[in-house]
């Protein structure tokens, strides 16, 4: 599990950095800063339930945070690159839907929702 927190670590640092490195204005770096804003609200939480399953020897939950991790890999790769992304809508909002993003973004937190259940459940 230790790894894995280092790994969620280190995935936010390169998202940080991420938006530095594409071309500024580019819709890809506007893409990037909007998907570590997304990590940074799950990361609290993320952090907080590793940390317990450490502390508390919760050891099922180990692979569910290495599934959570890829997800957020997944997503952030999905969301930077635009796969699946359609038009903007009509109204001239900046709300682009993206399903593929969508969906990984409701996997990534079922994975935070099943780690809470193993700590309640298993201490």
């Amino acid at each position: 599990m230790i790894e894995i927190i280092a790994y969620t670590a280190l995935l936010y640092l390169v998202q940080l950095l991420l938006p530095i490195f594409l071309k500024t204005g580019s819709e890809q770096a506007e893409r990037a800063a909007k998907a570590v804003n997304n990590l940074g609200e799950s990361l609290p939480v993320f952090f907080t339930l590793a940390i317990l399953s450490v502390v508390l020897k919760v050891e099922e939950n180990t692979s569910i945070a290495l599934y959570w991790l890829l997800t957020r890999l997944l997503f952030v790769v999905i969301y930077i690159s635009g796969v699946g992304r359609q038009e903007r809508l009509k109204d001239g909002s900046s709300y682009e839907p993206q399903i593929i993003r969508s969906l990984l973004w409701f996997v990534s937190v079922s994975f935070l929702i099943w780690m809470t259940v193993n700590l309640i459940l298993i201490t």
